[in-house]
């Protein structure tokens, strides 16, 4: 293995030899040779900030946590793979269950490394095998979904012990879920829920009745896992991993207060793989990724108190909903002279609201309704995008479209009105793919965007008057 980039991706030197032996075992099964880490250690250095020893160390979570996955079943483990967007109290459980135990997104756990790393043509085969068995190109599925049925029946992602099919916002997930269980007998948990027709009580006065429902639905899953894999998820393991998610949560909160500062201390394109990071719930993440986020946010201060920014002090602010994993979108956007502070995963103040329910799997359910408005309605998640806008004093708002998800394609044109119309912000919309940027056009896309901050830099300059 390269000890360069290792070194790059904040590995100590004792684990140089046990972790290092399995990145380089998991990259033999996924054919990653040394032109592809030469292109590794160009990417991490073009366009992530690892002179900071935080992000090496985020870099290196994600890295040790692509070896858990891949080496899963050689290692003798059970696999358990729950779906992405996922279901944190589960997720944490199941992650933090055992050593003989993995449990996570393989979607996101793969694509959050081989994208931005090594680049669209190591994740392609992952996509075209997908596309060869059920997921026909025509019928424009999600990416994400391709990498995880593709993976495993391409043989470079274990075959799972248990699915957990997290459907309340996507109804792609379980379709592509029982292609696996017809290919390979794989049992399936099923999480649904219910969206508000309206949603505009959210966040205080969520209904009662969708909150029983997707409780009960939580709860069916904690019992499956429990039978299928012989580890009982109960209520008080899941309270357990609730409050180390909780901590973590707190830990990625306190970073994002330092992205108001001026200049923006770190990119968006770093601040993406933290939050993804911390979103797919993942072992190495939830015990190791304290103790990085604690090493950036003392990095992070210092730049601040130097005044260094990515963009120049006083550039104009955008919120971006969305990030690809394709970092190219972000770099053009920052190098167009505007700072990308914030995103959609932010949490907003009105999401903490003391719970009034009393069994665990109720709380669980009420508070991922209010944390993330899309887990409610179409109406909250794009109050929640208002809210967003108002709190970080944006002078524009960026709305990237993953184009394949059925669930994200129901808001933004109705996002852009309101921040258009209500807040009076210049917003535009850009369409794409999370992860599969075969079709992508950057000189067709720069080109809207070199537009749009000449808008968003003008309307600034007015308002300043």
């Amino acid at each position: 293995m390269d000890t360069e980039f290792l070194d790059l991706c904040g590995f100590e030197k004792q684990e140089l030899a046990t972790e290092g032996q399995r990145v380089d075992r998991a990259f033999s099964i996924l054919e990653i040779g040394p032109e592809d880490i030469a292109h590794a250690k160009e990417a991490l250095t073009k366009y992530f900030r690892i002179e900071l020893v935080g992000m090496r160390k985020v870099f290196g979570i994600m890295l040790k946590e692509l070896a858990d996955l891949i080496l899963a079943k050689e290692e003798g483990k059970k696999v358990i793979y729950g779906s992405y967007p996922p279901l944190s109290v589960i997720l944490a459980a199941g992650a933090l269950a055992g050593d003989d135990i993995y449990c996570g997104p393989p979607e996101s756990v793969v694509s959050n490394i081989m994208v931005p790393l090594f680049g669209q043509e190591r994740i392609n085969p992952f996509l075209e095998m997908a596309e060869r068995n059920g997921l026909a190109p025509g019928f424009n599925p999600c990416s994400y979904l391709k990498v995880r049925l593709g993976g495993v029946i391409a043989k470079k992602l274990p075959r799972p012990d248990l699915l957990l099919s997290f459907c309340f916002l996507c109804d792609q997930t379980p379709k592509t879920d029982d292609i696996l269980q017809y290919l390979y007998g794989v049992p399936i948990a099923y999480v649904d829920n219910v969206f508000e027709d309206k949603g505009d009580l959210w966040p205080r006065d969520i209904s009662p009745r969708l909150v029983r429902y997707f409780a009960a639905e939580i709860k069916a899953c904690a019992r499956k896992f429990s039978q299928v894999i012989g580890y009982d998820l109960s209520e008080e393991r899941a309270v357990a991993a609730m409050n180390i998610r909780d901590d973590f949560f707190r830990t990625f909160d306190r970073l994002f207060e330092l992205m108001k500062a001026d200049p923006v201390p770190l990119s968006q394109n770093d601040f993406i793989k933290i939050s993804q990071m911390v979103y797919s719930f993942i072992r190495r993440g939830l015990l190791e990724g304290p103790k990085a986020l604690g090493i950036l946010h003392k990095e992070l201060e210092e730049r601040i108190r130097q005044g260094v920014g990515v963009v120049e002090k006083g550039a104009p602010r955008v919120l971006i909903y969305m990030v690809p994993h394709n970092p190219s979108l972000v770099d053009m956007i920052e190098k167009l002279g505007l700072a990308v502070p914030v995103t959609t995963l932010a949490a907003t103040p009105t999401a903490n609201v003391p719970s009034e329910y009393a069994t665990v799997w109720e709380q669980t359910a009420a508070a991922l309704m209010r944390r993330r408005g899309c887990y409610y309605s179409s109406w909250a998640e794009i109050r929640q995008f208002k809210e967003l806008a108002e709190l970080w004093k944006v002078d524009g708002v960026i709305i990237f479209v993953h184009t394949p998800c059925r669930q994200h394609l129901l808001y933004p044109l109705k996002e852009k009105m309101v921040v258009e119309e209500e807040l009076g912000l210049p917003a535009i919309i850009v369409e794409g793919d999370y992860v599969d940027s075969r079709n992508y056009n950057e000189g067709q896309v720069r080109t809207r965007l070199e537009t749009f901050a000449e808008i968003v830099k003008s309307a600034r300059a007015r308002r300043e008057k």
